[in-house]
């Protein structure tokens, strides 16, 4: 278990971790973007950040490791073969982290804005029972409804969030993980959250996150006659598909046997899901188009092997 920085030996460490896969475009902005926002808060905080790069095949990992060297940030380059935001979550939260007083966790395409991390840290210090914040988007054709849901209704974010220490050290200590290949990961965190790691507990309390309306991020706008955003927009309609099937099934395996009785595997949960009622689990082509795809992929996927799900280090960099 890493071991607690001691607050007062000096400003305190942040530990930021990137995620993404095949962002070559965006990977050099967002982490220019990071800098930025790390100069602001030099003289409060050291942050050190740690690239997680799942199922890449572009340029990433070289871009990231120039960036990283170029912007000067302490920190690390990742490339795990196995394409999973929710394992590379995993990794982070339970193997990569360095010690640190706040984990602030960031998807790769986004660009946050300069002033975020100081004010995500503000709010926890503002609302010291909340364990984590959660900043809202501002681009993109839902951006306003999202944000307005969230400020309603407590909840994550992706693509740009912190969490306490103390909250991260007692998930890695329970031993709790994402299911390898869950789509909404980032939804099942939030719940551990929001339970405060005991889903039999206390109940869904939602000032256990804090949402910040002045943090938040920039993302390209999406080009519908780019056949590369269309086709990543595509991939995204199948797995929300894929997301709407996940929800059922984990809310079943959840009040069953709570948090500790989670699948290893989100794959094997779908299938034993629908396997258990077909009529009534298995999505119509007709009703939900995109969770039929979804089920068609599965039907044809096959587990990692354990050396795709290890991290590769590309890069190590000290700061300048």
């Amino acid at each position: 278990m890493n071991a607690m920085p001691d607050p007062a030996a000096g400003p305190a460490r942040w530990s930021v971790g990137v995620f993404g896969r095949n962002e070559a475009a965006r990977i050099g902005a967002c982490l220019r973007a990071i800098a930025r926002a790390a100069a602001e808060v030099r003289a409060e905080a050291v942050p050190h950040v740690t690239v997680l790069l799942n199922g890449t095949t572009d340029d990433s990992p070289a871009l990231a490791a120039a960036a990283l060297r170029e912007a000067g940030l302490a920190g690390e380059v990742h490339q795990v073969p196995h394409a999973d935001k929710s394992h590379a979550l995993n990794l982070f939260l339970h193997e990569l982290r360095p010690p640190a007083t706040l984990y602030f966790c960031i998807d790769a395409y986004a660009e946050i804005w300069p002033d975020s991390l100081r004010h995500l840290a503000r709010r926890l210090e503002r609302q010291p029972e909340a364990l984590a914040a959660a900043a809202v988007p501002s681009s993109g054709r839902s951006a306003d409804a999202l944000r307005q849901g969230m400020l309603r209704h407590s909840g994550l974010h992706g693509s740009l969030f912190a969490l306490r220490a103390t909250f991260v050290e007692r998930l890695a200590s329970a031993g709790l993980r994402l299911p390898i290949g869950l789509y909404r990961g980032d939804g099942l965190l939030g719940s551990f959250l929001l339970h405060d790691l005991d889903a039999a507990k206390g109940g869904w309390e939602g000032w256990r996150i804090a949402v910040e309306p002045a943090a938040s991020w920039t993302t390209p706008r999406w080009q519908p006659w780019r056949w590369q955003d269309l086709r990543r927009h595509l991939h995204r309609l199948v797995r929300q598909g894929r997301g709407r099937l996940e929800s059922a099934a984990l809310r079943q395996a959840i009040y069953t046997d709570g948090f500790a009785g989670l699948p290893k595997d989100a794959d094997a949960m779908l299938r034993d899901w629908i396997a258990a009622d077909p009529r009534a689990r298995r999505p119509k082509l007709w009703r939900d188009p995109f969770a039929w795809l979804a089920l068609a992929r599965l039907r044809h996927a096959a587990p990692p092997a354990p050396d795709q799900l290890r991290p590769r280090l590309v890069l190590r960099n000290e700061a300048a």
